[in-house]
């Protein structure tokens, strides 16, 4: 064999193993995942699967502003509404296990988008109770007597109970003494067939979608409590009830907007990351799966006491995440 022959044969070879190496090592990189492994419980899955984006307070050099959360503030409705005044509810449990004072002012049968193509809360009352207009009266101090009347007169014995204690909370409230707000709420928005606001020409009123208002209610928040940190907690996992009982994936029932809840979990996912950069903690495929998830759910939506706990522990790793113990190790273990 000739020298040139040689030479030839060994940069062939040569090029082939680096070819295999590259292959490997992309094998490695990218994981195929079948329907099998979407809807598998496998622990591996859900964790590659998870949208968590824990983000730390900063100064307009990075630095850490604040790592201790002393006052925290929640809106919400039924995760934190449910069991407000018990020892077992998500705000005295997260009260206890973080030493905070924890402001609660979820309302429940509360949602964050508005279906009527403006912010019109006589039209619909409950929209009284919406994140934005509860923000407005706790940055601005806006007037709402008016408004509150009229809620009670038309929705009558359906008012919720706590609405008019959290709407008096907040006005009363120094919106600049928050450490921490905490955005939770459940799947309700997607049970009512709320806009998402992610097809722009449709819906050019903000506040009729579910984005627009939670973007108007962070835009309130940066501008009146810029030193607060921002956590929003995505909506559980939830299944559809059929007539006779038995639970089905909610992803195989789009409500007559044509969205399932991953549009509104992950809309908000892309508002937290692409738009704020705030934390988000996914709870839609973390911890709560279409797998098993009915051992954390009553009626295949509202959280149970096993459900309270892993939301709590969820929170509790995104609240501690930057403290200065832990500096951005903390890592998510899971319901014990």
């Amino acid at each position: 064999m000739s020298r040139s022959r040689i030479i030839h044969l060994i940069f062939a070879l040569t090029a082939l193993a680096i070819t295999v190496a590259l292959i490997a090592r992309v094998r490695g990189w990218i994981r195929i995942v079948s329907l099998g492994d979407i809807t598998g419980s496998d622990e591996q899955i859900a964790n590659v699967e998870s949208h968590d984006h824990i983000m730390p307070l900063t100064d307009e050099e990075y630095n850490l502003i604040r790592q201790n959360e002393e006052t925290i503030l929640i809106l919400g409705n039924a995760p934190f509404a449910d069991g407000r005044y018990d020892e077992e509810g998500l705000g005295s449990m997260l009260e206890k296990a973080s030493g905070a004072n924890v402001i609660n002012c979820a309302v429940s049968g509360s949602y964050v988008g508005m279906t009527e193509p403006s912010f019109d809360y006589t039209n619909n009352p409950m929209n009284i109770f919406s994140p934005y207009y509860l923000a407005c009266v706790a940055c601005t101090g806006q007037d709402y007597l008016h408004d509150l009347t009229e809620s009670k007169r038309v929705l009558g014995s359906s008012f919720p109970e706590e609405g008019e204690e959290v709407l008096g909370t907040l006005k009363d409230l120094d919106i600049k003494t928050v450490d921490v707000i905490v955005f939770f709420y459940d799947g309700d928005d997607y049970l009512r067939s709320a806009p998402t606001g992610l097809d722009d020409s449709r819906y050019s009123d903000p506040f009729s979608t579910y984005i627009g208002v939670f973007s108007s209610t962070v835009e309130l928040f940066r501008t009146y409590a810029p030193r607060a940190r921002i956590i929003v907690m995505s909506a559980p996992y939830m299944y559809i009830v059929t007539a006779d009982g038995s639970l089905e994936a909610c992803e195989d029932h789009p409500n007559s907007q044509g969205a399932d809840l991953s549009d509104y979990v992950l809309g908000l996912y892309r508002m937290c990351v692409e738009s704020y950069d705030i934390s988000f903690v996914d709870n839609y495929y973390t911890g709560i799966g279409f797998e098993g998830g009915d051992a954390f759910l009553t009626g295949g939506r509202y959280l149970n006491a096993e459900g309270r706990k892993l939301m709590l522990s969820r929170l509790m790793y995104a609240l501690t995440y930057y403290d200065a113990e832990n500096l951005g190790n903390v890592e998510y273990e899971g319901p014990k």
